[in-house]
C-alpha cells in the first residue's frame, strides 16, 4: 500500500538461484563435529537464499494509511514460478507493523465462495497459490482489527502482489474474532500435513471454568489425548507420555516446570497469553528435546497503546501494563516501532491475614515481552519470566508443630529472537536463551534434613526457510543447548546424597514441504540429534516423514505421519505422589536417553459451516524411560535410577462448533499404557520385569464444553468432564515380624520384646502384603463445573465480574485409598479431590 492507503506497491521479485545436489558419501559423524555440520547446513541453505532480498527500506518503513473496505490493489506482473497464478503480500498495522496470525480468505468476486485460506506469518507474510485467473476477494481477519477486504486481479501466471493495512479496533467485535477464529482453523486445516495441533486463544482460555482464574495449561485438559490424573496437579500427560517428556515454550524458550503449588495452576498469565498451541503429535523436524507433545505459549506484546489490566481472585491478585517507547526514543534507536507488556502476580491472603495469622505460603510471577521492529522489516524480542513458590511452616507460632519444613520452587527464564522476513515469503530466525528452575526442601526438626535440586539450560538457535517453487519449501536449523543440574541431600551434617553433571545437545535439521493445494501435502525431515556429557558420547537420527491427502473438495482430509524423537533429560519425580519434588538428571554412561517411534493416521473434515470433526489413532514405544530405584545400593552410584520401556496405544477425536449461539466442543481420549522395568522386588539374579499400567493410564476420557448466552450480556461456560478409573497398587494382607533393634541400653532385642520397665506387647511391627502393581483402579471420576462472566464498559475503561462453581454437584472424586490393615475386619477410607467450590473474581482494564 501506498501512503494514502491506495493501490499497492509493486515488489521487484528474483528467482533464488537453484542449489544443485551433489554426490556424498556416507561418513561417521562424531558428536564433536555435529555443530560444524549444522552450521555447514545452515551457511549451505542460506547461501541459497541469497538471490532473494530482504524486503524494501522503503515500504517497510513508510507507514499506511488504515484500510478501506475495498482497496485496490495493482498486479505487480507475473513473477518467475512453475505454478498458476496467485496472491502473495504482507499485513501491516497502521504503524508499518507486520501483523502475525492474520486469517487471509480468498473468495470469489462475487464474496460468496471460499476458494483459498491462509494465515500470515510471523513477518506479516502470506502466499495463496493457485488461483483461478480473474478477479477474487480477499479478506483479512484478526482479533483486535478492523476486518478489511480488497478485490484483486489474479494473473494467469505469476502472483499480483496484495500488501495490506489493517486499523485497530477499539471494542472487539465477538463476531469478528469467531470469524478469525474459523479462518485460522481452516487455514491450519489447509496447509498442516501429518501434524496434530489444537490452538486456543486468550478468549477460549477465560470462558472456562477454572479454579479462581483463568489458566492457559488448565484449558488444555479439554483437548483430546490430554490428561491430568488428579485436580491437584496442572502437570499434564499427552497420549501416553511423561509429563516430562512434554516440550513447554515460552516465547520459543522451555520452563522447566511451569506450576503453582504442588501443580494446581500454572505459572502462566491469561492475560500475558496470545495464543496457545499443543502439537500433540507428528510434530515437524525442527522441534526436539522432548518426544511426548509441543506446547507453545505465545505471549501477547499488546498492541502499542497505555493499557492497564488488573484481577482480583481468590487466590492472588494480578496487574498487567502495557505500552510502547517514545517515538523520540524509538527513532533514537533506530527502530520503527517498540511495544511492550509486563505482568505481575502475587497470592495476597498471607498479606490480608497477617494481622490475624500466619499463612506461611505465597506465590509470585513476573513475567514480560518486549518487542521492536527495525524500518529494514526484522523483527526483535525479549522475554523474561520470573515466578517462585515459598512455603515456610517453621514460621508458625504453634507449640509441638509436627511438621516444620521450608519449601521453595521456582523457574527464571530469559530469552531474546530475531527474525528476519525474505522476500518472496521464508524467514531466518536466531534465538538466544538461559532457563533454570531449582527447588530446596528442608526440615528443620529432623536434623536439619535437606533437598535440593537445580537444571539450567542455555539455548542457541538458528534457522531459516524459503519457498523453492513447484510448491516447495526447504527449512534448515541448527541448535545447541547446555544442560547443567546437581541434586544434593543431607541429615545431621551428613550428605548422602549428592549428584550433578553437565552436558551438550546438539542437533542440526533439514525439512522439505510439497503442497499441492487442495490435492496433496508432504513433509519429510531428518533430526541430527547429539549428547556429549556424564560419560556419554550418542549420535541418533530422527526421521520424520507426513502425508496429507484432501478429498471432498478439499473439506476432508487424511493424513499420516511417522518418525523417531529422543530426549536427554529425565525428571524422576514419583508421579504415583499428588505433591512431590522434581529431581531432573541427564542422560549419562548408566543413564539412557529416551528414543520414541511413533505413528498416527487420522482425518479431519469441516463437514459443515463452523463445524469440524477429528479423530487420530496412535502407536508410540519408548525406549530408555526412567524411574527411581527404591532399594538402591548405597555404594554404588549407578543403582540409583531403573531404565526400562513403555507403549502406548489409542485413539482421539473432537467435534468442535464455532458458529450459533451455543458453541463449544467434545473431546474423547481412548488409550491403553504400560511401563516395563526391572523388578527389584523379585530377589532374582537377574532380575525380572514387570509390566504394569502407569498412573496415568486413563483408559477413555471426555470432556464437553460448552459456551452459551446467559441473557443481560452474561455469557455462561459449562464443563462436564468423565474419566474412567486411574490405577492403583491394592493392599492385600498385613501381618507382624520380628526384627531386631538396639534398645536404650545398648543392647538388641526384637521388636516385640519391650524396654525394661514396660509390657510386653507381643507384636512387632506390620508388614503389608500388595497385591500385582496397579492392578486394581479408582472409581470413574466426573465433574461439572459451570461459569458465568459479563463486561460492564464505562466511559474509563471495562469490568468484568466472574464466578466459578467447579464439582457444581459435589461429586467425591477418590485421590487415594488408606487402608487400615491391623483392624478387625481390615478397613479402607478414601481422601477425596475438590468438593463444591464456587469462587469469584473481578478483571478491570482501562
Amino acid at each position: 500500500m501506498d501512503p494514502a492507503g491506495g493501490a499497492g506497491v509493486p515488489v521487484a521479485m528474483r528467482t533464488s538461484p537453484t542449489c544443485s545436489p551433489r554426490p556424498v558419501r556416507s561418513v561417521t559423524i562424531r558428536p564433536a563435529t555435529l555443530l560444524r555440520l549444522a552450521g555447514f547446513v545452515s551457511v549451505a541453505l542460506i547461501a541459497c537464499l541469497q538471490g532473494a532480498p530482504f524486503p524494501s527500506e522503503a515500504a517497510a518503513a513508510t507507514p499506511a494509511a488504515p484500510a478501506s473496505a475495498f482497496d485496490r490493489v495493482q498486479s505487480a506482473g507475473p513473477t518467475e514460478a512453475p505454478e498458476s497464478g496467485g496472491i502473495e503480500g504482507r499485513v501491516r498495522d497502521a504503524e508499518g507493523v507486520p501483523l502475525r496470525a492474520v486469517s487471509v480468505v480468498v473468495l470469489d468476486a462475487a464474496g460468496d465462495a471460499v476458494l483459498r485460506t491462509t494465515t500470515t506469518d510471523q513477518t506479516g507474510y502470506y502466499r495463496v497459490q493457485p488461483l483461478p485467473p480473474g478477479e477474487v476477494t480477499v479478506r483479512f481477519l484478526r482479533i483486535g482489527f478492523e476486518t478489511a477486504e480488497a478485490r484483486v486481479r489474479v494473473p494467469a501466471e505469476g502472483r499480483t502482489q496484495a500488501d495490506i493495512t489493517l486499523a485497530g479496533q477499539a471494542i472487539a467485535l465477538r463476531g469478528v474474532d469467531v470469524a478469525g477464529e474459523r479462518s485460522r482453523a481452516r487455514a491450519r486445516f489447509d496447509t498442516e500435513t501429518g501434524i496434530t495441533v489444537r490452538e486456543l486463544s486468550g478468549a477460549d482460555i477465560r470462558s472456562l471454568p477454572g479454579l479462581a482464574e483463568a489458566d492457559p495449561v488448565r484449558a488444555l485438559e479439554i483437548l483430546p489425548g490430554v490428561m491430568a490424573p488428579t485436580d491437584f496437579s496442572a502437570a499434564f500427560h499427552v497420549r501416553g507420555g511423561s509429563s516430562d517428556q512434554n516440550l513447554i515454550l515460552l516465547d520459543g524458550f522451555p520452563i522447566f516446570n511451569p506450576f503453582h503449588l504442588g501443580g494446581i495452576f500454572s505459572v502462566f498469565n491469561a492475560d500475558m497469553v496470545d495464543r496457545v498451541e499443543l502439537a500433540s503429535g507428528g510434530f515437524p523436524a525442527r522441534y526436539g528435546g522432548r518426544v511426548s507433545s509441543v506446547l507453545r505459549v505465545e505471549s501477547d506484546p499488546g498492541s502499542g497503546d497505555t493499557e492497564v489490566i488488573a484481577g482480583v481472585s481468590l487466590l492472588a491478585a494480578r496487574a498487567t501494563v502495557s505500552g510502547s517507547l517514545p517515538g523520540g526514543i524509538s527513532d533514537g534507536l533506530g527502530l520503527q516501532s517498540a511495544r511492550w507488556r509486563v505482568s505481575a502476580r502475587r497470592s495476597y491472603v498471607d498479606q490480608l491475614l497477617r494481622p490475624v495469622t500466619e499463612l506461611p505460603y505465597h506465590i509470585t510471577d513476573l513475567q514480560g515481552i518486549f518487542e521492536a521492529w527495525t524500518p529494514g522489516g526484522s523483527r526483535w524480542t525479549l522475554t523474561g519470566y520470573s515466578g517462585d513458590d515459598v512455603l515456610d511452616l517453621g514460621r508458625l507460632e504453634v507449640q509441638d508443630f509436627p511438621l516444620r519444613i521450608y519449601w521453595q520452587w521456582g523457574n527464571r527464564m530469559a530469552g531474546t529472537r530475531w527474525l528476519r522476513g525474505l522476500e518472496g515469503g521464508g524467514q531466518l530466525e536466531a534465538r538466544a536463551g538461559v532457563t533454570r528452575f531449582d527447588t530446596e526442601l528442608r526440615f528443620d526438626d529432623f536434623d536439619d534434613s535437606s533437598f535440593s535440586s537445580r537444571i539450567d539450560q542455555v539455548t542457541l538457535a538458528a534457522e531459516a526457510s524459503h519457498p523453492v517453487g513447484g510448491g516447495v519449501e526447504l527449512a534448515a536449523g541448527v541448535a545447541a543447548d547446555r544442560y547443567s543440574w546437581d541434586n544434593f541431600a543431607e541429615t545431621g551434617g551428613t550428605i548422602f546424597g549428592e549428584d550433578g553433571a553437565q552436558g551438550w545437545n546438539t542437533a542440526a535439521w533439514v525439512q522439505g514441504t510439497w503442497r499441492r493445494p487442495g490435492a496433496w501435502s508432504v513433509d519429510a525431515g531428518i533430526r541430527l540429534e547429539g549428547w556429549e556429557g556424564g560419560g556419554a558420547s550418542i549420535v541418533e537420527p530422527a526421521p520424520r516423514l507426513a502425508v496429507r491427502r484432501f478429498l471432498a473438495d478439499g473439506d476432508l482430509a487424511l493424513k499420516a505421519s511417522v518418525g523417531r524423537y529422543t530426549q536427554f533429560v529425565h525428571s524422576v519425580r514419583d508421579e504415583e505422589l499428588p505433591l512431590g519434588i522434581d529431581f531432573w538428571v541427564t542422560s549419562a554412561e548408566r543413564i539412557p536417553h529416551v528414543v520414541s517411534d511413533q505413528l498416527q493416521v487420522g482425518m479431519e473434515m469441516f463437514p459443515a459451516d463452523g463445524w469440524s470433526l477429528s479423530a487420530d489413532a496412535f502407536v508410540r514405544n519408548f525406549e530408555g524411560v526412567l524411574t527411581q530405584n527404591p532399594v538402591n545400593d548405597p555404594n554404588d552410584p549407578g543403582d540409583v535410577y531403573l531404565a526400562g520401556r513403555g507403549r502406548a496405544v489409542g485413539a482421539d477425536g473432537l467435534v468442535e462448533r464455532r458458529t450459533g449461539r451455543i458453541q463449544g466442543s467434545l473431546s474423547v481420549s481412548l488409550l491403553r499404557a504400560d511401563r516395563t522395568f526391572p523388578d527389584v522386588f523379585s530377589g532374582a539374579d537377574p532380575r525380572e520385569e514387570v509390566t504394569y499400567a502407569p498412573l496415568f493410564d486413563r483408559r477413555l476420557d471426555a470432556d464437553l464444553v460448552l459456551r452459551f448466552p446467559l441473557g443481560r450480556g452474561w455469557e455462561g461456560g459449562l464443563r462436564w468432564h468423565v474419566g474412567s478409573g486411574l490405577p492403583y497398587t491394592r493392599p492385600e494382607a498385613a501381618y507382624p515380624f520380628f526384627a531386631p533393634r538396639q534398645t536404650t541400653e545398648g543392647r538388641v532385642r526384637w521388636t516385640a520384646q519391650a524396654e525394661p520397665g514396660e509390657e510386653e506387647d507381643g507384636e512387632g511391627p506390620y508388614a503389608v502384603l500388595l497385591g500385582p502393581r496397579n492392578a486394581e483402579r479408582y472409581p470413574v471420576y466426573h465433574r461439572l463445573d459451570l461459569s458465568a462472566r459479563r463486561s460492564f464498559e464505562r466511559s474509563w475503561g471495562q469490568v468484568t465480574p466472574y464466578l466459578n462453581i467447579l464439582n457444581a454437584y459435589n461429586q467425591s472424586n477418590v485421590l487415594f485409598y488408606f487402608y487400615d490393615l491391623a483392624a478387625i475386619p481390615a478397613t479402607r477410607s478414601g481422601l477425596t479431590m475438590f468438593p463444591l467450590l464456587p469462587t469469584i473474581g473481578v478483571e478491570i482494564s482501562f
